[in-house]
Parts: structure tokens; sequence; C-alpha cells
């Protein structure tokens, strides 16, 4: 008895510690947000889910509990960052199930961010077959440490009935130590996922699929909500996705092809609030277009696709379509308006654009180019080979097709950054044998207006290698033209090119130093300025206000056309002795170049007043002459006093000749007092009165 204490004691130890039971699937995620994800996995025994996250595999700061003992294990941790690595664990409340460095995963981006994206697609994968291994092998190999975002299933996950059990061995199994404890999974289901082709489950849905996937269908990774797990959108950053259905009926009635059904009116409504979305990529199991192991002219679904629905994607703007079903790998050209068989299709009626896109320096190998005001366009691809190999139909390869393979398996990685999409489809061999590109909004033509002296950056429109006209090689470049000046960039394989027009304003004709003015006792204006530079330049036009508004010109001054040293010029205003005493004139120049420009200087003012140009300081300054300026015969004079005053009146010329001479009574009474043929012009008139003098100013006109 004694020994079976400890043995005892031992037993109850060990069933407490592994009370949780053991990992039988997973952890594997789902329906992944910005804010939030859905981490599953299954466990022999029941136990009370726990998932512990942190910024660091061994920094697992957080703990989330779920509530009662269960096998199936669902728990969505909310509350997170965007675009941000988390490390996890899993377990229950008595240990740890899994949870080192290899178990992480990022949150989504917010909606409509761009940045550098990548997305796995597997088609027809869960055949537990050498070639699914392959294929995902070589897709890590080329992915290397560049984390792949999300990954999609195209349908028939698990082959042959899509049975719990399949999923476990056919899926489960060949991608838990790796795609499921890390990237994000957004499946679509397939006709061997709905029980190979029961009708019976195409109405009830009642196929471990919904079970074992938990969908984003309230809208909760954006796009509208569907409602059902059946068909549902999210948001990656800024490529929009919508998972369909291809195989279940909605309300037991209507399918896919149905335009009015419950499905088709959602898609409709999701379309339209998605177009601010600069990429939208659409998926299901069965294609429109196919000549592999299915024929898209005869299977009921594919045919009744082409025909009756995609148009509706078309014309919504969709850039890719991905499908599986047929056990090959085809990659359509860009292409619109094509829904009949196979035999009707015209390339140069429903060709949006003939190149192949590889974009690799090949012949014809430039990007599809798409952009908001031409959206028209999409590429079809059925990528169905990622878990065995089907054959072909008669007729293979389609002509709607630029690339098709039925000897190798493969998957496709898309890489989404900004406005370029890129897909490389890497076989099992692991050599990408196919690739193409999408570009939007490129090959811009834009007009830039800055300041003289001023910078710009200027940034190509494309992601690529850069040759920009002016010898740099980088994206973006910063300039500082003189003059207007045109830019351009173009890709290394010639197939981009953006135009940059930066319109510079030309220099000012003359750049000012100094502009004064100045004037001697004959109220004779001087008006001096100085240039520093000269460009272009005709002339000085002198102009004068007597309001400091309406300016009149009254002379030039030859200009330099080009200079780079100083320079002096002045103006002599020979008007001005003859202009309205006792008023303010102001004056400015103006640069004028041969085509136009001008350039003004300040303003400045002058006073004309009354000159005096010699008295004798004790002398009553009482004697007028009016009016002034006025024509000989109607000049008067007169004492402003009373007092008459005996003067003797010396007229001289503005030189100083003697041109008259008397002597005469002045009182407060005016007289005329000139000779009566005095010509127009200046004069200065002396008056002496009792040994004292004063020289008035006199304006004959």
């Amino acid at each position: 008895m004694k020994q079976l204490l400890p043995a005892l004691l031992l037993f109850c130890i060990t069933t407490i510690a592994h009370g949780q039971g053991t990992l039988l699937r997973g952890p594997y995620l789902n329906a992944v947000t910005p804010t939030s994800i859905v981490i599953r996995w299954r466990t022999d025994q029941p136990a009370i889910s726990q998932v512990k996250i942190g910024s660091a595999s061994n920094g697992l700061d957080r703990t989330i509990t779920g509530t009662g003992a269960v096998t199936e294990h669902e728990i969505k941790v909310t509350g997170l960052n965007a675009n941000t690595r988390y490390y996890y664990s899993i377990g229950s409340q008595t240990g740890v199930l899994q949870g080192d460095g290899n178990n992480y995963f990022q949150t989504s981006p917010l909606a409509g961010v761009a940045g550098k994206y990548r997305f796995g697609v597997l088609g027809d994968c869960g055949t537990n077959s050498a070639i699914q291994g392959s294929v995902r092998d070589k897709m890590l190999e080329y992915l290397g440490n560049n984390y792949m975002n999300a990954w999609l299933i195209l349908g028939d996950n698990a082959y042959s009935f899509g049975k719990d059990a399949e999923y476990q061995s056919n899926f489960f199994n060949h991608y838990k130590d790796n795609l499921l404890k890390r990237n994000p999974l957004f499946p679509t289901p397939g006709n061997h996922d709905y029980d190979n082709d029961n009708f019976a489950r195409q109405n009830d849905h009642k196929i471990p699929y919904y079970d074992i996937f938990t969908m984003p269908s309230n809208g909760e990774a954006g796009g509208v909500a569907s409602g059902t797990e059946a068909f549902y959108s999210f948001d990656y950053g800024n490529v929009h996705f919508l998972s369909l259905d291809s195989y279940g009926r909605e309300d037991q009635a209507t399918r896919l092809y149905d335009t009015l059904g419950r499905q088709v009116e959602w898609i409709k409504k999701d379309l339209a609030a998605n177009q601010n979305k600069d990429w939208i990529v659409a998926y299901w199991h069965h294609p429109p277009y196919s000549k592999g192991s299915r024929r898209s002219d005869s299977d009921p679904e594919m045919t009744a696709i082409r025909q009756n629905f995609i148009r509706i994607l078309e014309r919504n703007g969709v850039d890719l379509i991905l499908c599986g079903h047929s056990h090959v790998y085809e990659r359509s050209r860009l292409m619109q308006g094509h829904y009949g068989k196979s035999d009707t299709f015209d390339p140069a009626a429903h060709l949006v654009d003939k190149s192949s896109a590889r974009y690799d320096g090949s012949d014809n190998s430039c990007p599809y180019i798409k952009s908001s005001a031409n959206k028209r366009g999409t590429v079809y691809v059925v990528a169905g080979s990622s878990g065995h190999l089907g054959g072909t139909e008669a007729g293979f390869p389609l002509k709607q097709m630029q690339y098709s393979d039925a000897e190798h398996g493969g998957g496709l990685v898309l890489e989404v950054e900004a406005n370029r999409l890129d897909a490389k489809w890497i076989a099992a061999d692991g050599i990408v044998r196919d690739q193409f590109t999408i570009e939007k909004e490129v090959n811009r033509e834009t007009t830039h207006e800055i300041a003289r002296d001023a910078e710009i950056e200027l940034k190509a429109s494309f992601i690529g290698n850069y040759t920009w006209s002016s010898g740099q090689s980088s994206r973006t470049i910063t300039v500082s033209p003189k003059q207007n000046t045109d830019f351009t960039v173009r890709d290394s394989q010639n197939c981009v090119q953006d135009i940059f027009h930066v319109k510079v304003p030309k220099p000012d004709p003359a750049k000012f130093t100094a502009f004064v003015s100045s004037k001697d006792d004959a109220n004779l204006v001087t008006l001096k300025w100085s240039t520093q530079t000269e460009d272009q330049l005709s002339h000085f036009a002198v102009q004068r206000s007597n309001n400091a508004t309406n300016f009149t010109e009254i002379g030039r001054v030859p200009g330099g056309k080009d200079s780079q040293q100083p320079k002096d010029y002045s103006f002599i205003d020979t008007q001005s002795p003859t202009l309205p005493l006792n008023t303010t004139y102001y004056y400015r120049a103006v640069a004028t170049a041969l085509d136009g420009r001008l350039l003004y200087t300040p303003i400045v003012s002058v006073m004309l007043r009354e000159i005096i140009l010699a008295a004798d300081p004790n002398a009553a300054l009482d004697v007028e002459v009016i009016p002034n300026p006025s024509s000989s015969g109607q000049m008067q004079i007169r004492m402003a006093s009373v007092t008459s005053q005996l003067a003797e009146l010396t007229l001289t010329d503005i030189s100083g000749r003697i041109l008259d001479s008397r002597k005469m009574m002045i009182s407060r009474t005016p007289v005329v007092f000139l000779p009566e043929d005095l010509a127009t012009g200046l004069y200065l008139l002396k008056v002496d009165i009792n040994g004292r003098s004063v020289v008035k100013k006199l304006a004959i006109h």
C-alpha cells in the first residue's frame, strides 16, 4: 500500500498538469482586422481556452481566457494596434500547449493605408499530395523572411468530400508548422467542400467548412456586412477583397450567377461602397474561363458565371479575379466584355491591353495601366494546381490567356505596394513561371508653379527603377530651376514616364538698391536711382503724380539690356519749376523689360514751395505776385499790408540777365508791372524797398 501512494500521487499530478489535453489542430488565424484577430485550435479533451499575447515572445503580458471547457477553441483577441506584430501562446489555465518565437501574427493596417503587402493564393490545395508539399515549400522559399500578410484558399480545400477528417489530414497537417500559426487565412468554399457536389449540402450548408473557419461576415474587417460566412469582404490596407461562394445556394434558391439573388445584391452594395480602394480583388472557386481539367464552355456553373455575373464585377472596376476548380494555371490578359464561348473571343474587341505585362524586359511586356478615370479591364487567373494536376480539354490553351501551364503545380503570390500590383506564379519546382504587373495612376503629367529661388520636391508616380532627365536615379528629387524647366522620369524599361512642368517666374527687369529725390532753390527736381542687376531691360519710365495714385509718364531713361554690375541713373524733371507751388508731387521709376515685365521703385514725394533766393532778414516779406503763374498781362504785384511803398523792381531771366528795371509805388491794390511782350518761361523779380529786398520766381505762360 505504501508503494502505491507515490505512484497514485504522480498520476494525479500528471492528470492535473495535462488537464487541457493534447493539441490536435492549429493554432490557426482567421478574421484579422486592424484591432483584432481570431485564434483557433482543437484539443482532444475539453479545457478552458486561454491565449497570452504580447509584443515579444518572452513578454506575453496580456491574457484572454474563454468561458467553459471546450475542445474547439476560438478566442477573439481585441484592442490591438493596427499593422503591428504580436506574439502569442495557446493553452488553458493549466498550461501552454504552444507558444514560442514562431507563434506570431501581424494585424492589418487601417483601411486605405498603402504599404507593401504580400498575399498567398492556393487553389484546390487539400489533396495530401507531394505537389501540395512542394508548392508550399517553394512559396515559403520565395517569401524568405518577408511576412505574408494573409493567404487565400480558393475552394476544394480538403478532398474528396470536405469532411473534418480530410481537413485534418489533407489541410491542417500540411500547413500547421508554418502558414497556419503565422498568417491569417481567408477561405472560400468549393464543390468538394460541399460534400463533392451534394445537392442537399448546397442548400443547407451543413458542411465542416463553416464549423472549421471563422469569417468576418459582420463587416468587422471592412466592407459591407454580408450576414453570412458563405460570402464576405475585407480590407487589407488599400486592397479590398471579396470572397464569394460559387457553389452553395442562398436561401435554398439562388446561386452566384443568379444576378438577383442575395449574394449578388450584396456584391453590388459592397463594390459601390468601396470604390475608394486602390485595388479590388475577387475570388471564388468556379472560373469563368478555362480549358484545363474543367471546360468553361460546357461546365454549367462556369458558363453561367461567365454569361451572367462577371460583367457586374468588370463594370465596378474589379482589377483581379482568382479562381480554382480547374487543375491548371491560366492567366488572361487585361480584358473586358467577353461573355460568350471561347470561339467568340475577339482580341480586337475584348482586350484592353495586348501586353504580356510580364514587365521583365522582354518584348511587349510593359505593365497593364489603369486609372481612376479609366477602370476598364480585369485580369482572370485560374490557380487550381496547388494540390494536383488534372489535364486539359481540347483547345487548350484558351485564346483569352496570356500564359497557361498544365505541366506544373504552383501557387500565386500577390505583392501590392501602393499603386503597383505584382503577381508571381511559383511552380512546384521553385521557378517563377509567370508574372504580371498592374499599375495605376502613372504616366502623369503635372504642372507646378514655384517662386524664384525656391525649390520643389518631385516624386515619380510609379514604383520601380528611375531615370530622371536631370541624371538622378532616386524616386524623389529636389530641384530649384531658375527658369521654366520640364523634368521627366522613366522606368528602366521605358514603359512608364512622368512629366513635370516646373514654372518659375522670370526675374525682375532690374534689382533696385536706391531711389531718392532732391530739388534745388528753383524747384528743379532731380531723381537718382541705382540697380544691382538688370535682365532683358528696355528702359526706365519716370512717372509723376499729384495724388500718389494716378501717375503719368514724364520721361524715359535707357537701361542696359543685361547686367550683373551696379549701375547709377538720374533724371531731371525740367517741368517741375513750372508746376503749381505749395503742392506735393510724387515720383517713381518703372523698370520695363523687353517682354513687358515691370518693376516699380518705391514712391518718393517732393513739396514745391515759393522760392526765396535772397532777402534782407530784416525786410518785411509782404510783397505778393498774383496770379503766379499767369501771362505777363495778367500778373500783378501788391503789398500784403495797407502801407504803400516805393519799390525798385528788377526783372531777370533764370540765368540772371536783366530784362527790365523800374521804380513804382506798390500798395495793397494790385497793379500790372511786367513788359507786355514777355515770352513764356521762368523769370526772377527782385523787389527793393527801403534797402531791403526779396526775390520772387515768376512763371509766365
